[in-house]
């Protein structure tokens, strides 16, 4: 039975929400103080996570539509009980999520095909890995994944950052990102990289072997050939059906971007790609290998979805950061670690998996 909802997004509380204080409770005082410390805050709402703008702007819609076109499913490893404090903070922020699995330890990505899941967010990479690298047949075929990243530096900012809660916390006390230009209140906007994002890597994966003099001669070479889908091309699609669900008094509620160090030697295919797809990207950026953050500063998105570690460590500081751990940029073995410690209920990893990461990056800015 198909879904009825155009968009489903499927996230993780570590991703909705910070985190951070009760998951560094658990890491020292194990799970029953962990249990004890969600208890004891139950009616105090979590402070609003990376994940949370793209979340709160995307069940706007519906709201301007007068129809559900976006359903957001809350997927915890909590069990019913430690989650109570996400639900009241659910509450608390007024956000319409009313489908939730509380796995008790289970993992979650082994509900995102029943769910009919487009996008999945999570502060895990063990979890972005298995839906975007599975060779369990087709199981998460269509499904986008990516890696919700924290402007935090674990290593340098734990004591300040899990010191108190806030029994006034709102939504302004998201992480302050910079904000230079005025956009449409209302506007839910969204940032792709192209290749290893919206397309496959197979051009990239030249790049990284051969070069970029052999990159670019590939890509003129084979400009009229589209470039095969990447793993956010089916989430880039879906979305489109979103805006064309609100009509043209509102669509431009939904704008969509493409930011890529490709060059002019190399956008034909692009545009090739995007026509064979129907796809419409409406602003398409090629930095030639620049650092995108300044052009993402000035688009102030709700998400940004790059396969560079070098990329989303830059940009993260100023802008909502995904990364979607794929292709020929995340060859390396995954960094995930499982605990030694024994759990039945387990409250999901820590945000900082990009911080983690980040001495896996590629020297290169492409």
């Amino acid at each position: 039975m198909s879904t009825p909802f155009e968009l489903v997004v499927c996230i993780t509380s570590t991703a909705l929400f910070d985190c951070n204080e009760s998951h560094k409770i658990w890491e020292r005082e194990g799970l029953e103080a962990y249990q004890e410390h969600q208890h004891a805050r139950v009616i105090i709402p979590m402070k609003p996570g990376v994940g949370f703008p793209l979340v709160q702007s995307l069940l706007e819609l519906n709201k301007i539509a007068g129809k559900h076109l976006v359903e957001v499913i809350l997927v915890s490893r909590n069990d019913g009980d430690s989650g109570e404090r996400v639900r009241h903070s659910i509450t608390h922020y007024k956000l319409p999520i009313t489908r939730m699995s509380f796995t008790a330890g289970t993992d979650v990505t082994k509900y995102l095909p029943a769910w009919k899941c487009d996008l999945f967010l999570s502060t895990e990479e063990d979890q972005v890995r298995t839906v975007l690298t599975s060779t369990n047949g087709n199981i998460f075929e269509g499904i986008a994944a990516a890696l919700v990243c924290s402007i935090r530096d674990e290593t340098i900012t734990t004591e300040l950052n899990c010191s108190t809660d806030d029994e006034t916390m709102a939504v302004h006390n998201l992480p302050e990102f910079v904000s230079l230009p005025q956009w449409p209140e209302g506007q839910v906007r969204i940032v792709f990289d192209g290749d290893g994002v919206l397309f496959s890597d197979e051009a990239e994966h030249i790049f990284h072997t051969q070069g970029l003099t052999a990159f670019n001669q590939s890509e003129q070479e084979k400009g009229h050939i589209p470039l095969p889908k990447g793993p956010m091309q089916a989430f880039a699609l879906k979305l489109q059906k979103v805006r064309r669900a609100l009509e043209d008094v509102n669509s431009w509620r939904v704008r969509t971007f493409l930011v890529t160090a490709r060059d002019r030697e190399a956008i034909k295919r692009v545009y090739r790609t995007l026509q064979e797809w129907d796809l419409e990207i409406d602003e398409k950026h090629f930095l030639g290998g620049l650092d995108k953050t300044p052009i993402l500063r000035a688009i102030d998105p709700a998400i940004y979805f790059d396969d560079s570690t070098d990329h989303i460590q830059r940009a993260k500081q100023h802008v909502p950061a995904a990364h979607v751990v794929y292709g020929a940029k995340n060859i390396q073995a995954s960094s995930y670690t499982i605990e030694s410690k024994t759990r039945t209920t387990v409250p999901e990893d820590e945000n900082a998996r990009c911080n983690r990461t980040e001495q896996q990056a590629l020297k290169t800015t492409h």
